[in-house]
């Protein structure tokens, strides 16, 4: 799910309103789906190129960096890891980078990084849904306007 769909976060992650595929990334890494273009949401930064810089199917992890993002962000990057705990469990656990420059970056960091807290405190609990179930989260289907009543 988290690997080999990478380009469909948006049908199961209220974080992220839409997704697709990044044509540009392309050939840049060998990963079933090398990169994505995601909506946010994010006033400061509406959309988003993230890119897989490493891919280890056999690892169960994936490391990927958002690009062309603002001259005051130096690095935004997450790594994912999917640990299993039996035949039928998994444990996902991610962990994100983010760094700024100058004081343009010092004021938008604190602001960027609150609303990255706010939107994505849901992440993990989108995606467990959307694997036991099959369907998004009734937050996300909310988000679609295609909650069922």
């Amino acid at each position: 799910m988290v690997g080999r769909q990478f380009d469909r976060v948006g049908e199961w992650a209220t974080v992220i309103p839409a997704s697709a595929p990044d044509p540009a990334a392309a050939g840049r890494v060998d990963a079933p789906v090398p990169g994505r273009v995601c909506q946010t949401g994010i006033r400061l930064v509406p959309q988003v190129s993230e890119r897989i810089i490493a891919y280890d199917e056999a690892g169960r992890s994936l490391t990927y960096q958002a690009v062309g993002l603002p001259e005051f962000v130096t690095v935004a990057r997450n790594t994912w890891r999917v640990t299993p705990l039996d035949a039928r469990r998994a444990q996902v656990a991610f962990a994100g980078q983010f760094q700024t420059r100058g004081l343009l970056g010092r004021l938008a960091r604190g602001v960027l990084l609150l609303q990255l807290w706010r939107s994505g405190r849901h992440l993990l609990d989108d995606l467990k849904h959307f694997i036991e179930q099959g369907t998004p989260s009734p937050r996300k289907r909310r988000q679609l306007g295609t909650a069922t009543r």
